[in-house]
């Protein structure tokens, strides 16, 4: 069986054929490479579905990996301070053994900003970016807006 490049090919070969061809031979051509472009359409359709309930699966499994991976990490989180806690309270700052050496390091400084309001404007950054949502509303309404315009495209839907 032809493939759906191949099939296609055929179509627009013979459109440019048409003219030259028996109208009966060419609506009879026409109609088996359409019969075959459906067919090919209905397998298409088909192998979208089971690739669609994988494709929901493995994203399924992802997100409970991650929800997983996030509790763990936040297990993980909880001992390393709990251990800290209890390491501060009882005044050790290193506990050397065979298998570990665990110790409390301070860290590099980090920049905390409890007024975000008393910044100098000069310390900001602002980011510009068109309001698409607005620029479509006014587009809509017939209104210029330079350097935008509406555009339609188009999509295969499959139900």
């Amino acid at each position: 069986m032809a493939t759906l490049y191949e099939l296609t090919g055929s179509y627009y070969k013979l459109l440019e054929l048409s003219e030259d061809t028996d109208p009966t031979l060419f609506n009879d051509t026409m109609d088996s490479i359409t019969d075959a472009i459906e067919d090919k359409a209905v397998g298409y359709a088909k192998v979208d579905k089971e690739l669609d309930k994988d494709e929901r699966a493995l994203k399924d499994e992802a997100s409970r990996l991650s929800a997983r991976a996030k509790s763990i990490s936040n297990n993980r989180k909880i001992l390393k301070q709990n251990l800290q806690e209890a390491m501060e309270t009882t005044g050790k700052t290193k506990i050397k053994t065979n298998e570990f050496t665990i110790y409390i390091q301070n860290n590099a400084p980090s920049v905390r900003i409890p007024d975000e309001s008393k910044i100098p404007a000069y310390l900001t950054k602002t980011v510009m970016a068109p309001d698409k949502t607005r620029i479509k509303k006014l587009l809509k309404e017939g209104k210029d807006v330079p350097g935008a315009e509406l555009s339609t495209s188009s999509s295969l839907r499959i139900r």
